[in-house]
């Protein structure tokens, strides 16, 4: 039924993978995230009952490959599939559109979305979100648009 196992999927797209290893929740960000990002993504994930350290993080450009060495939108639908997370985060505008370019549809920023079965949010910045209180409501309430654990 899939291309790729869950295992298999980890291992060929080792460099661009960090996090749980069979987390429920995938983030997508063109480059590493930083902890700050990382430690709000995960309180605001178990906020929403997926638990502690259930984040898997998809980077489009690890800090360690060179700029050729993006994932292009082939590999990044099969990464998606194979992982096949309950819930996606873009965590900026660029992973945004590479998602959009994978699935071949409209992934809005700053709006929830669904992104092919799943429930989806993506951020113009999530990480520039994180720079004052105002701006962290805002990204706190479009994380609460996706469902709680269990409610689909």
């Amino acid at each position: 039924m899939y291309e790729a196992t869950l295992e298999e999927t980890r291992e060929l797209f080792a460099p661009y993978l960090e996090g749980a290893p069979s987390g429920v929740v995938c983030v997508v960000a063109a480059r590493t995230l930083g902890d700050q990002a990382r430690g709000a993504l995960e309180s605001s994930a178990a906020a929403l009952g997926y638990g502690r350290s259930c984040c898997m993080y998809a980077t489009l450009r690890p800090v360690h490959a060179e700029d050729d060495a993006a994932l292009d939108n082939q590999a990044l639908f099969l990464l998606m599939e194979g992982l096949d997370p309950l819930v996606v985060v873009a965590a900026d505008a660029e992973a945004a559109r590479a998602l959009g370019g994978a699935y071949r549809q409209d992934v809005p920023v700053d709006e929830p979305c669904r992104l092919f079965g799943r429930d989806a949010v993506a951020f113009t910045s999530f990480e520039g979100m994180l720079d004052d209180p105002q701006s962290k409501q805002t990204a706190w309430a479009l994380l609460k648009k996706l469902p709680r654990f269990g409610e689909r």
